[in-house]
Order: C-alpha cells, then sequence, then structure tokens
C-alpha cells in the first residue's frame, strides 16, 4: 500500500511539470522590439522592419525580385537592394568625417525633437528635405545622439555602415543624384533612428528620352563634345554613343551594371561605373578626360613635342 501510494506521488509530479513545460509562453509572437519587429522568446528577431527589408520595402513596382517574386528568382551581383549590397559600387564614393557645421558658417532650419538628426547641405543651409539635380553631387550631414554603429540608408539599402562613431557631429561627401525621382534617407546610430530625409531630383540639363544619361568633361568641368562613349557591362554587351552639345549623351540600355568610358584623340579618360534601372532614367558619374600631354610627366611630353 505505501509503494503504490509513493509511485501515485511521483505520477502526480511527473504530469504536472510536464504540463509546465508544455505551456506555451506568453507574448512570443506579440513582442516586439521598438521597431516594431516580432522577436523570438530566444532574442532573435524573425522578421526585419519593413524599411529594413530589402524584399519588402523601397523597391519599385517593376523591380522583377520585389515582393511576390519568385523566390527561385537569383538575385544578381549588382542589385542595390540585395543583401549583399553593402560595399557595392554606390557605397564605395560615400565619406563620413567628423565636421561642425557651425565653424564653416552653416545654419541648420526645420530641427525635430529626435535624438539623431539627418540634414541635406543646400547653400549654407541644412534643411530636413530639399532638391537636387540630376548629375549633381550633394553633401549629408548627421548628428549623432550616442556611441556605436551608424548605418545610413537610401531607402531599404545600406550605402554606409560605419563601424563605431561617437556623439557629435559628421559630414558624409559622395551622395549623387543617380536618377530621377527621390531618395529616401535615414540612419540608425546607437539604436535610434534618425529622422527622414527626402531628396526630389529633377532632370537639370541632362537628356531623359533614354535610360541612360551622363556627360563628358574635362577636369574643370567643362563638358568635352565629340568624344566616342563605350557602355559595357560584364555579360560583354557594349553600346556606343557620341557626346554632344557641352558634353551630354545618352543612350538607351536594360537594367544592370555598366562601365562607362570614352576615347578621343589626344585624351585619357578616367571611366565610371553605372546602376540602370528599366523604366527609369539613371545618370552617370561625369567622365573625366586629360589631355595627353597633361597627364604624361614633363619629360615625356617635352619628347613627344620635339618629335
Amino acid at each position: 500500500m505505501g509503494n503504490s501510494l509513493i509511485i501515485a506521488k511521483w505520477i502526480m509530479l511527473a504530469a504536472f511539470l510536464t504540463g509546465i513545460f508544455s505551456i506555451p509562453v506568453v507574448g512570443d509572437e506579440n513582442n516586439y522590439d521598438w521597431m516594431g519587429t516580432p522577436v523570438l522568446s530566444s532574442g532573435q528577431s524573425s522578421l526585419k522592419s519593413d524599411y529594413l527589408n530589402p524584399y519588402l520595402a523601397g523597391r519599385p513596382e517593376w523591380d522583377p525580385y520585389g515582393p511576390g517574386s519568385s523566390p527561385l528568382l537569383g538575385r544578381p551581383e549588382w542589385d542595390p537592394y540585395g543583401a549583399t549590397s553593402v560595399g557595392g559600387y554606390g557605397s564605395l564614393y560615400l565619406q563620413l568625417e567628423p565636421a561642425d557645421p557651425a565653424s564653416e558658417g552653416l545654419s541648420v532650419r526645420g530641427r525635430s525633437t529626435l535624438s539623431n538628426q539627418l540634414y541635406l547641405q543646400r547653400g549654407s543651409e541644412l534643411t530636413t528635405d530639399g532638391a537636387a539635380l540630376l548629375g549633381e553631387p550633394y553633401t549629408l550631414w548627421v548628428r549623432v545622439a550616442g556611441r556605436g554603429r551608424l548605418q545610413l540608408y537610401d531607402y531599404s539599402h545600406m550605402i554606409l555602415n560605419q563601424g563605431y562613431v561617437t556623439p557629435g557631429w559628421y559630414r558624409i561627401t559622395g551622395a549623387y543624384a543617380d536618377y530621377v525621382g527621390p531618395h529616401l534617407y535615414r540612419f540608425l546610430s546607437a539604436g535610434f533612428p534618425s529622422n527622414n530625409l527626402t531628396v526630389l531630383v529633377n532632370s537639370g540639363g541632362y537628356p531623359t528620352s533614354l535610360s541612360l544619361t551622363g556627360r563628358v568633361v574635362d577636369q574643370s568641368g567643362l563638358g568635352i563634345p565629340g568624344a566616342r562613349v563605350i557602355v559595357s557591362n560584364n555579360e560583354g554587351g557594349t553600346f556606343t554613343t557620341t557626346s554632344g552639345a557641352s558634353g551630354y549623351f545618352a543612350l538607351d540600355v536594360a537594367t544592370g551594371l555598366y562601365l562607362v568610358n570614352a576615347e578621343l584623340p589626344g585624351n585619357v579618360f578616367t571611366p565610371t561605373t553605372v546602376q540602370v534601372w528599366s523604366g527609369m532614367v539613371s545618370a552617370a558619374r561625369p567622365v573625366v578626360g586629360r589631355s595627353i600631354s597633361a597627364a604624361l610627366p614633363a619629360s615625356s611630353a617635352s619628347s613627344l613635342s620635339q618629335a
């Protein structure tokens, strides 16, 4: 009788413990972090917020790799919204450095209450929205409130990933109006987001009837007409045209990443790269040329002139 009672007690205890560990953890599916991301009980996120998810946010309607696309579609290396795009061609131009806008005579307009702030420099003002001309470089400014990593996004595309920053002001150079339409910038630092900064790009003086446009210029920024422009990709495609008045050119190419170079007797050129999206007007950075005499050492130039 005594043994039966002991066995019964052990059975009841085992059932009780089994019931405890089989109870679902309340809140696992309804626990969200500060970004609205569902968080698992292990502390790992199961989903990214929309504006950080390259598959869900900021992708044009015509994007074949956007929401609802087949998972069997391979993501090309040039896809600027791809998860591995950080460090790609777009981010190579961006440079972040400590700077003080007040010491440079800049005034701040449109302050907000967020701890991290993002601005566009227009003349002597820093604004929280603005416009730029196609093919125009522009400068961004950030005011960081805390210590930690700084990640700058254009829509869902991370374009700058700075490992560690301290509180203060920073200038970001190298941004470029590379397509007609809006850029939407924001950054994360020390676990907090910044304000949204919209930069609306207008066509300016560039031709916009074809998908790719650009300009061939000399070292002083003056256009070089009559240069042969060569546009090529890594699939063997090559397209050519000639720069017209003021050095502008335009041609129609499919979506992809292209190398843009130029040829003109007596000149050497520095090629550039451009990402082209079909259905949009994309602008390559200027192809800069130098005369051969200016590019050679003085002794070589002298020997050429004597010959």
